[in-house]
């Protein structure tokens, strides 16, 4: 048995699963930054930006989509753009969170419940011991549910500048 194969494997199987669990018409990038504007009251789309990984002009056409889709809302603050989640966003949120819960358990199908724990606790310890900015551990969490993780969440801890 080799580590990287065995970890590609099962990191190939959950992000299968993940894409296979998501809402009907988004896709991985859609989700990422509804989650990631519903965890930051007051998101701009510039804060996203350096979140999703995209240009400038990517983040406003994602944007745009999200808005065209009725998910989210922008209001100009200044000289900056803030984005909402409208009400029909945060209830496919919801139902994403239970689809992609139901596709972690898929993955781990063959562990006994304290076998989860183990390797929960050993990912844990993992992403703390990883260095991150700001940016960094929120992209990290692009497809948490950041509430689940208090009272101290291992990525958060993470970030060092």
């Amino acid at each position: 048995m080799h580590t990287s194969n065995v970890w590609a494997a099962a990191v190939t199987a959950g992000a299968d699963r993940l894409t296979e669990a998501l809402p009907e018409g988004l896709g991985m990038r859609d989700v990422e930054a509804l989650t990631l504007v519903v965890n930051h009251p007051g998101a701009t789309v510039e804060w996203l930006r350096s979140r999703v990984g995209l240009t400038q002009s990517g983040t406003v056409r994602l944007v745009d989509r999200l808005e065209q889709l009725g998910l989210v809302r922008r209001r100009r603050s200044g000289r900056e753009v803030v984005l909402t989640l409208t009400t029909t966003a945060r209830r496919r949120l919801t139902a994403w969170d239970r689809a992609r819960d139901a596709a972690m358990a898929d993955v781990l199908v063959g562990l006994t419940a304290e076998e989860r724990d183990v390797l929960a606790d050993l990912l844990a310890k993992a992403l703390l011991r990883t260095p991150r900015t700001r940016p960094d551990a929120d992209r990290a969490c692009r497809t948490c549910t950041w509430a689940r993780c208090e009272p101290q969440c291992p990525v958060d801890a993470s970030v060092t500048t």
